[in-house]
């Protein structure tokens, strides 16, 4: 189920010029109280209606809650009473007075925008405005009715013809639509559409097209209708009818609904008729750039020019180059013949890569697969042919034809028999040639790399090793680095693949991937590296270049390599522990140090090197050092949801320091504003101009961005972030999370996607979430939409228990009040223990086997996506609702019976136990790791402590509101005796005592983690150790290679930059335990 899209902000509003100066100033200045009284005032003089709206938007803004409902009782009286304002400035301003409460917009604002409309349906401007407030607040059912009554009003007006089509064809889609009227508005836009389009029946019964003069966004808006409303089996007739098939459309120049004809073929495995419209378009295109070449060929000039351009090369100065081409250039822009549009729009479809994949992958599905790639295959050697000699083979047609060519020779060489033990096959000659032509083109290797996972295990080793060859003979030494690091990036992708053994060198995994292949990775980045950085001309050149740098892609590759051979993401870890658990800390610090030395040395590094980077340091509890880094990107607005949670995902639970200052260094604070603004203003603001400018076809792919930004898993997380990290200075959050408006609405029916753009990492090796590159180097489990839930249901029980009455509230009937309080509470505890305990849920034994199966199906999933102390954490969580739930609904406003009493001490037996494992699991150190590095683990398990302290923090509010809610109970019933509601307190007491161990516990690991920062000097020499002495070598049986990488390391480190990098980690450290020394318990 989709979330609910958050209520946009009020529209800019302004006063009538016809009201007085001072009461439009003390408006605009916000004023409000002074501007209610002005107003008042003014509606007693005149008996205008509108001055009465503007006390009411006026009193709606100030800060006295009463007042601030004032709108929305307006409002809702004025429907009861069957009210029509005619005005609709006044209108808007009570729209304006219900923007800061929560109201149902098509039932209430929306009522009176189409009474208006249907007292005043000539008034277009009126009406037109109403509309536009209907579309802001997406309420798209009075939208159609406004947009069908101005088309009936207007109907010379063609834009309000399809203003009124498209709201239709958007309320049908839209969850606001009641099921019974869906079909009968999906109709009715099909009906008009078909109408504006001139689509009928003729006399002989069969549909035919008689397209009326439609622009192309027109067009679209029928085609997108016929495609949501109407059966596959009838679109799919249509779109081979004369005047409807794409290639219709792609002949007028209708390029939008020609893509759209054939994704919907795609879609619906039309292959056949896919092969045919790309031969046919291949087919017009070579046929359309033949007489290019004839007027090209017979041209005397050109002949000449080209003639002296060859001449210019060989012996000629740059300047006489660049000038002799320009002439050429400029000579054939002259000669060149016109075309149609028909031959215009084949041309450019044909080199489309999209497209071409399309056409491609239809062949592949035809009867005789082979003959048919082979006629794609040489119509598109036909065309790139016929491009060259028309002068119109441009560098990124030229490229996109050649992968294409090449998946054709590669799917062709599939299909064929290879023989038993085949050697250099004909794809492998292929992608060599390929992938080395297009060397600086990430695009194009990323497509190519795609290829090379479809070769057999021995094609894949004779493919390596010639690309090795290749690469180590080339003359020119910056190409020769880069293709090294693309041989090495394909190997680590084939070390790392899912699979039994190595399809390089045929060694059985152990793990996640192949450690004879990574060992001998690792060597070769190391050595490669080290002679890179020797080569100054090399440095230059990647100075110069400032896009490509083969040695940032070498020390990714051999730090990863390095990352996987220490233990990170090994599936014998503890699931839900961190990556770092029984890890081998020296290779990983090697990893971090190669990674950081390399982005010092060289002028720029790549996206994913400083993203690994980055996520590394976070994952051993350098906080500061990858906020320097991550604010290095400049990640704008647009990457935020893409993004941004590969930097903020339980950042709060490992470092708190950094939510203790200023809103402006909050880390999240760019995504609430970001979101905020979007969801606000940007979103409504778009579809508006897009029906304003009629460009409808980007109006259903806003709402789809709008509708994935809703149910994106970096709303929640972020929010659930900046609470917790607000815990951490303050023991609770200023603001009850239901009074956010970007989660207010949310429950677990909805669902929550991550949308992490992970393609970031450019080493993307094609396996599962878990054995994944960026899943090792991640803190945890990857979001997902259960943990985002849970999260969310945390924090709203947290708001429960840590609600106080504000002190100046005294209400006359105090007793009354508090019954009430409980009865929410009762309410409240019950509807998230119910939320909680399906999505983690506990095997009951009395259902059926099938629903155990599922149950315990939902608790492997949500483990998964849950590390150990969180899946404590929202354990505990869990028992206590259903604690709270108990004891006020059968302690307090009933009195107990002995079976509420055992099972209130049941459960608190099971929170006890719960927070007793937690500690102990924060506690554990892994039995591998060396007494020195267990000062490192506590780096490492910050996120465990972080967790712990939310427990505790959430036990302590949870005992406290009990207590309150007690004393309150004795209080307001003086005849209930002592002994009934006081059989709890040794209780509490239990978990106050348990909670008080926990806390000692995190208190005195924060104490020895400054103590071991007391001794910088010590830490640095440890450090260094670690990465280049032989400690690194010790407590390994593989001596041999930890000593190679300990030599190499020292090599391509130069001292200076070990030991500042040594001093910036203390520095990051330091800063990180302070920020824990001041976390507050209490």
């Amino acid at each position: 189920m989709r979330p609910p899209l958050p209520k946009p902000s009020a529209r800019p509003i302004n006063i009538k010029q016809s009201a007085p100066i001072n009461l439009q100033s003390s408006f605009a200045e916000e004023q409000w109280i002074i501007t209610a009284n002005l107003a008042r005032q003014r509606y007693r003089a005149t008996k205008d209606p509108y001055y009465l709206a503007v006390e009411v938007a006026a009193k709606s803004q100030s800060d006295n809650v009463a007042d601030r409902s004032a709108g929305k009782a307006a409002v809702e009286k004025m429907i009861k009473d069957n009210v029509v304002v005619t005005d609709v400035d006044a209108l808007d301003l009570y729209e304006f007075a219900c923007s800061h409460v929560d109201i149902k917009y098509p039932e209430t604002i929306g009522v009176l925008r189409i009474r208006l409309v249907k007292a005043s349906p000539k008034d277009q401007k009126a009406c037109t405005r109403c509309f536009d407030a209907c579309v802001w607040n997406s309420d798209w059912k009075n939208a159609q009715q406004i947009a069908a009554s101005l088309n009936k009003t207007f109907a010379a007006d063609r834009k309000l013809l399809f203003r009124y089509i498209m709201t239709t064809h958007l309320y049908s889609l839209s969850r606001e639509c009641p099921e019974a009227s869906r079909k009968i508005f999906a109709s009715l836009a099909k009906a008009q559409a078909d109408k504006a389009f001139d689509l009928r029946t003729d006399i002989y019964g069969l549909e035919g097209l008689h397209r009326a003069n439609l622009a192309e966004p027109e067009e679209w808006v029928w085609l997108e209708i016929r495609i949501a409303h109407c059966s596959s089996k009838e679109n799919l007739e249509l779109f081979k009818k004369n005047g409807c098939t794409p290639l219709n459309f792609l002949h007028a120049g209708r390029y939008e609904p020609f893509c759209r004809i054939v994704k919907y073929l795609q879609e619906h495995g039309e292959s056949d008729e896919l092969f045919r419209i790309g031969k046919v378009i291949l087919e017009d295109s070579i046929t359309a750039l033949q007489p290019d070449i004839e007027c090209f060929e017979k041209n005397e000039e050109i002949t000449r020019l080209r003639k002296l351009a060859d001449d210019t090369i060989n012996k000629g100065s740059p300047e006489q180059i660049l000038s002799v081409k320009a002439d050429l250039r400029q000579a054939i822009i002259s000669a060149r013949p016109g075309r149609n549009i028909k031959d215009h729009c084949s041309i450019v479809v044909s080199y489309e890569h999209k497209l071409l994949k399309t056409w491609a992958d239809a062949a592949k599905r035809q009867a005789d697969p082979k003959r048919a790639l082979k006629q794609l295959g040489n119509l598109i050697e036909k065309l790139s042919r016929n491009l060259k000699r028309a002068q119109s083979l441009r560098p990124i047609a030229e490229v996109t034809l050649e992968l294409i060519s090449l998946d054709i020779k590669v799917s062709r060489a599939s299909l064929a028999y290879p023989g038993p033990n085949p050697c250099i096959t004909s794809r492998i000659i292929a992608l060599v040639k390929h992938v080395v032509k297009n060397c600086e083109n990430p695009t194009s290797l990323d497509e190519a790399t795609v290829l090379i996972r479809q070769l057999g295990t021995t094609e894949t080793s004779t493919f390596l090793g010639v690309f090795k060859t290749i690469a180590a003979q080339c003359d020119d030494a910056f190409k020769r680095y880069l293709l090294t690091s693309i041989c090495l990036k394909i190997w680590y992708i084939v070390a790392t693949n899912t699979g039994l053994a190595c399809k390089f060198c045929r060694t059985e995994w152990t793990g996640h991937g192949c450690r004879l292949c990574l060992k001998e990775i690792t060597a070769i980045a190391l050595d490669s590296y080290q002679s890179g950085l020797e080569d100054d001309s090399l440095i230059q050149d990647i100075t110069s270049r400032q896009s490509t740098n083969p040695l940032s892609d070498i020390s990714v590759i051999g730090a990863m390599s390095l990352l996987r051979l220490a233990g990170l993401g090994n599936p014998r870890a503890p699931h839900g522990a961190s990556s770092l658990y029984n890890a081998d800390i020296p290779l990983f610090m090697q990893a971090v140090l190669w990674l950081d030395s390399c982005r010092d040395l060289s002028p720029y590094v790549s996206t994913d090197h400083s993203v690994v980077l980055v996520k590394l340091y976070i994952l051993m509890g350098c906080v500061s050092r990858a906020r320097v880094i991550w604010e290095g990107f400049d990640v704008k607005n647009a990457l935020l949801d893409s993004l941004g949670l590969l930097f903020i995902d339980r950042l709060s639970s490992i470092s708190p320091g950094h939510f203790m200052g200023s809103s402006r260094s909050n880390p999240v604070e760019p995504f609430m504003n970001h979101f905020t603004r979007e969801f606000k203003t940007t979103i409504p603001k778009k579809i508006m101009d897009s029906l304003e400018e009629q460009t409808y076809s980007s109006i259903p792919d806003i709402i789809e961005y709008a509708e994935r930004h809703a149910a994106s898993c970096s709303v929640v997380l972020a929010m659930v972030e900046e609470r917790r990290g607000a815990r951490m200075k303050a023991n609770k959050a200023e603001i009850a999370i239901d009074d956010r408006p970007l989660v207010r609405d949310l429950s677990i029916e909805h669902e929550l996607q991550d949308v992490t753009d992970y393609k970031v990492f450019s080493l993307s090796n094609g396996a599962s979430d878990e054995a994944s590159n960026h899943s090792i180097i991640h803190s945890g489990p990857l979001p997902t939409g259960n943990r985002a839930h849970l999260g969310l249901l945390a924090e709203r029980f947290l708001d429960l228990v840590c609600y106080v009455q504000p002190k100046e509230y005294k209400p006359p009937k105090a007793g009354r009040v508090i019954q009430l309080d409980w009865e929410y509470a009762l309410a409240t505890s019950s509807r998230l223990e119910k939320d909680m305990r399906t999505l983690m849920p506990t095997i009951d034994s009395s259902l059926s086997e099938k629903e155990q199966v599922e149950q315990f199906r939902q608790q492997e999933l949500v483990a998964k996506s849950l590390t150990s102390s969180e899946l404590w954490y929202h354990g505990i969580v869990r028992r206590l609702a259903s604690m709270v739930k108990d004891i006020v609904g059968s302690g307090i406003l009933k009195a107990p019976t002995n079976d509420s009493r055992d099972r209130i001490r049941s459960t608190i037996e099971e929170i006890l136990r719960g927070l007793e494992m937690q500690t102990n699991d924060f506690l554990a150190v892994p039995q591998s790791h060396h007494s020195k590095l267990h000062g490192f683990h506590g780096f490492a398990a910050l996120h465990a402590m972080g967790m712990l302290r939310e427990t505790i923090i959430v036990l302590k509010h949870t005992v406290n509101y009990l207590t309150i809610t007690s004393e309150k109970a004795k209080t307001v019933d003086k005849l209930r005796s002592q002994a009934e509601l006081a059989w709890f307190t040794p209780e509490l007491r239990k978990m106050t005592a348990a909670v008080a161990v926990s806390e000692k516990s995190v208190k005195t690991r924060i104490s020895q983690l400054q103590g071991y920062l007391d001794n910088m000097d010590g830490w640095r020499d440890r450090l260094c150790d670690w990465v280049f002495g032989k400690y690194a070598i010790v407590v390994d049986n593989e001596k041999e290679f930890k000593n190679e990488v300990c030599q190499k390391m020292q090599a391509i480190v130069p001292k200076d930059n070990a030991e500042k990098w040594t001093d910036d980690i203390g520095n990051s450290w330091r800063e990180l335990i302070k920020g824990w020394a001041i976390v507050k318990f209490d």
